[in-house]
């Protein structure tokens, strides 16, 4: 995938820090496609809101469409898939062995 960095907001910082608590905030913008998807797969309601009102959908289908494997529930990729207007949906990305 692509590498997307993003300036860190105090809007990003606060879901770097929830979303993927396990690295820093700068590496979660400097590493967007992965923050991203963590946060748009396990994101709550409010969460998704402050997302969308930090990054545009544009970037949203970006990183939709080049999706890591490994992250996305059936759930969450239907969601994003007709939200964004993706159609038809493609199966959830599979990692390679």
């Amino acid at each position: 995938m692509k590498s997307t960095s993003l300036k860190l907001t105090h809007g990003l910082k606060r879901l770097a820090e929830r979303y993927v608590w396990w690295n820093s905030t700068e590496w979660a913008c400097q590493h967007a496609p992965l923050f991203l998807s963590h946060v748009m797969n396990a994101g709550a309601w409010e969460d998704i809101q402050s997302l969308r009102q930090e990054v545009n959908d544009a970037l949203l289908k970006k990183i939709l469409l080049q999706a890591p494997p490994g992250i996305f529930t059936y759930r969450s990729w239907d969601y994003w898939h007709v939200k964004l207007g993706i159609s038809p949906i493609p199966p959830l990305p599979k990692r390679k062995f």
